[in-house]
């Protein structure tokens, strides 16, 4: 009776810890993909240096050419967001008015939590991105 009772309690332990895993990487990856929406991509200067520059054995003088390279593609990524973003946002905001055109009133408050709910950089209160750029209170 008292090896079917280890036997038992530690099987428990096992399965404690692999349901407490599991918990919690569902809450580290929701958590990530939060982050994202919220966010947005991290930036990508660091990532590809982080990435490339290990691997390919850079000088000095290279990361620095390399840098700037990085450097002007964030700019550049940065314009076309600023571009896009805009236009997304309307999409967006056209099609939240259009489904609730055919909602009922209780289910147009649902619709409403939901859109609280969803991603900061694309909600109509939020303007685009951080709403800090010109483009984005353009359109708002």
């Amino acid at each position: 009776m008292k090896r079917l009772k280890a036997i038992a309690g530690i099987i428990l332990i096992f399965a404690l810890g692999a349901m407490t895993g599991a918990l919690g990487m569902d809450m580290m990856v929701k958590h990530r993909i939060e982050m994202f929406h919220e966010k947005g991509p991290r930036h990508i200067g660091p990532m590809f240096m982080e990435r490339i520059g290990g691997r390919l054995d850079l000088t000095a003088d290279q990361r620095v050419a390399v840098k700037k390279i990085l450097d002007n593609l964030e700019t550049r990524l940065r314009e076309i967001r600023q571009t896009f973003d805009p236009k997304i946002k309307l999409a967006f905001d056209d099609a939240f008015k259009q489904i609730g055109d055919q909602l009922t009133e209780p289910q147009q408050q649902k619709l409403n939590v939901l859109k609280e709910k969803f991603p900061r950089r694309f909600r109509p209160d939020k303007g685009c991105r951080s709403g800090k750029h010109r483009d984005c209170q353009k359109v708002n």
